[in-house]
């Protein structure tokens, strides 16, 4: 087979997005040396995320950068097919909620995370939204298949757009297998220096943004610091700006808490292994994910979690999490309180965090994203929920 990806997102995006694409056409890779692949970027790709190395994929960037091209894509409606710089393909796989212009009889596979743009508007930058609420659905409608991260995702495309069930297919993301306990008391002490985190510390991972409630755990932060005797703790949060960021920073300095809450901004991969590693508590108040794996990540690393009882999250931590109502910074204040209070506690949601991230794997992702390849190339439209068909690669 003929495959052309869309890994834009792959060479532009740190987290989110662009892990997912990685991590999955990495493991694509490990497991596939006979379908050709070509990875389509707007943009050419950087020392920091390079494309992938096989013998079995070709790169294409087109001249022409996103925001122009999704003009000309997506609002002018004008005829450059996607084709024109893929060449001929039996599949193309939007991996970032949308579907160029195609020509000729290639299967169209999309992924679609979530649909909080379209659930919780409030929390989306409006430009993205608006791109989203045009792109998104007509990608749905044209696509073969869908691809959802969860099926809490599923259910809104579902729920929204009316798709079609068995169009649509669950695959969720995968835990690198590099997310590991790190117990190098070097290496440990090390990022501690670096980020001054000598005290005890709950660590929180995420960009700046409304979505991910750092407003709200720094709430519960400091009704927790008034209820009780937690005289050393600190709050660390990692992760870049994003939109609204200022909101965040401001709400430490009205709450006075400059000296307890530490913005360590962007981390890298080793960094974010020596803090899961070493935190009392993970955790992860977001109002709305598809997926959630900071929680899975933190969980393979021995992090306690807490985390919210919204959207995929709790399909995802199972019982190996303490969940919370995000909206109530008291039962978050209340639930950190019991975590740190209780070492039997923290420990036995570690012990379950550990067998939970088991499950979830990137090979095991790659394994039914090739899959419903295969069955596209036999012409299948409709999946089952567990595909059985045998792949021959």
């Amino acid at each position: 087979m003929r495959i052309a990806l869309d890994y834009t997102a792959g060479i532009r995006q740190g987290a989110g997005i662009g892990q997912y694409v990685r991590s999955l056409v990495r493991a694509m890779l490990e497991q596939d040396t006979l379908n050709q692949y070509t990875l389509l970027t707007s943009g050419h790709p950087t020392e920091e995320y390079p494309l992938p190395v096989a013998a079995n994929i070709r790169g294409r960037s087109v001249f022409i950068p996103d925001r122009y091209l999704n003009i000309l894509w997506y609002r002018l409606r004008f005829p450059l097919r996607a084709n024109y710089f893929t060449g001929p393909i039996d599949i193309y796989h939007g991996l970032d909620f949308a579907l160029p212009p195609l020509s000729g009889k290639s299967h169209k596979i999309v992924t679609v995370y979530d649909l909080a743009f379209l659930e919780h508007p409030e929390t989306a930058v409006p430009s993205l939204a608006a791109y989203l609420n045009k792109v998104v659905p007509e990608a749905v409608k044209r696509a073969d298949v869908v691809v959802a991260i969860s099926q809490a995702t599923k259910q809104a495309l579902i729920t929204h757009y009316q798709a079609p069930a068995e169009k649509i297919k669950v695959i969720p993301c995968g835990v690198g297998p590099q997310f590991q306990r790190i117990t190098d008391q070097a290496v440990l002490e090390e990022t501690r220096s670096k980020f001054a985190l000598h005290q005890p510390f709950i660590l929180s991972v995420g960009t700046l943004e409304p979505r991910k409630n750092h407003l709200g755990l720094i709430k519960a932060f400091h009704k927790l610091l008034q209820s009780t005797r937690q005289d050393q703790i600190i709050l660390a949060i990692a992760g870049g700006k994003g939109w609204m960021y200022e909101e965040t920073q401001q709400m430490v300095r009205d709450l006075k808490l400059e000296d307890r809450v530490r913005f360590l901004g962007r981390v890298s991969e080793p960094e974010l292994l020596a803090l899961y590693s070493l935190t009392e508590i993970f955790a992860f108040p977001s109002f709305f994910e598809g997926f959630g794996i900071p929680p899975l990540e933190a969980m393979a690393c021995g992090a306690p979690v807490l985390t919210s009882n919204t959207s995929s999250l709790p399909e995802a931590v199972g019982d190996a999490a303490l969940l919370i109502d995000p909206h109530d910074t008291h039962a978050i204040a209340e639930a950190l309180a019991r975590m740190l209070e209780s070492e039997q506690l923290r420990e036995e949601l570690r012990q379950k965090g550990y067998r939970q991230a088991q499950r979830y794997t990137w090979s095991q992702a790659a394994t039914k994203m090739l899959t419903v390849y295969q069955q596209l190339s036999q012409g299948v439209t409709t999946l089952a929920e567990e595909p059985t068909l045998e792949m021959s690669l």
